[in-house]
């Protein structure tokens, strides 16, 4: 995920015709990864292997089958999504993630848009 960088214009304060403007650059931070990849359980992983591991979540929602994911630095894990439900359009699912050899597990929700696409929501 991007980096979001505003470059700002800032006039210098003295009169004279040769001063050239100052410029100041603001650097918002990277917004949070969706779902539980975004919770504790994804905090240790570095930005490669959480970009594969929100991959592998949306993958496995949207299919509604289990999916494995491994990263490039040893993490790795798999979700397993529940059955879609009758109404509502959503299912839960559970994601475990290896770091270390550490097991950690969160569980989380997605729901399928109008449009068709699914969305984790937690």
């Amino acid at each position: 995920m991007g980096l979001c960088c505003v470059a700002l214009a800032v006039s210098g304060c003295n009169s004279t015709e040769s001063s050239a403007p100052a410029a100041a650059v603001v650097v918002a931070p990277e917004p949070p990864a969706p779902g539980v990849i975004g919770a504790a359980i994804g905090r240790e992983l570095d930005a490669a292997d959480r970009v594969t591991a929100v991959a592998a979540q949306q993958e496995a929602v949207a299919s509604g089958q289990r999916k494995s994911w491994r990263g490039t630095h040893g993490a790795y894990g798999f979700i397993e999504p529940g059955p879609e439900a009758a109404f509502g359009g959503c299912r839960d699912y559970t994601h475990k993630i290896f770091i270390d050899g550490r097991p950690q597990q969160a569980k989380g929700q997605a729901c399928k848009k109008p449009d068709g696409a699914w969305r984790v929501t937690s």
